[in-house]
């Protein structure tokens, strides 16, 4: 197994480091404040103007839509054209992104979940 700290103790480059640290309880009361305060509605006009926002220019709100879509690491020039070599279309391996992004998504809700609940006992 890699070394995963160097002599000073700190995580060697390329350690992703751990979990984090579990949200608190206040944290989870102003989410659950947004999201009664924003309806699906709300939601899809400012999502729309993202779209909008993005397609003139607003590289603030291409890059908010890019996180959203396919996470924090999309992928690199190099990898689409590895997977277009392979027969995979740029809409599937977005589609794949997307499905991973969800899954990690519902992972870290899940692991919170847990976390909460043995914090409870």
């Amino acid at each position: 197994m890699k070394n995963e700290r160097d002599s000073n103790g700190r995580f060697s480059p390329g350690n992703p480091g751990g979990p984090g640290r579990p949200r608190r309880t206040v944290e989870h009361d102003y989410l659950a404040v947004l999201g009664n305060a924003v309806s699906p509605e709300d939601w899809r006009e400012v999502v729309a103007r993202a779209v909008s926002d993005a397609k003139g220019g607003d590289a603030r709100a291409r890059d908010w839509l890019t996180k959203n879509l396919i996470g924090n690491d999309p992928p690199q020039l190099i990898e689409l054209a590895a997977n277009e070599q392979r027969g995979e279309t740029i809409d599937s391996t977005i589609a794949n992104l997307a499905g991973k992004q969800k899954r990690e998504d519902e992972w870290a809700k899940t692991t919170e979940k847990l976390m909460e609940d043995l914090a409870n006992r």
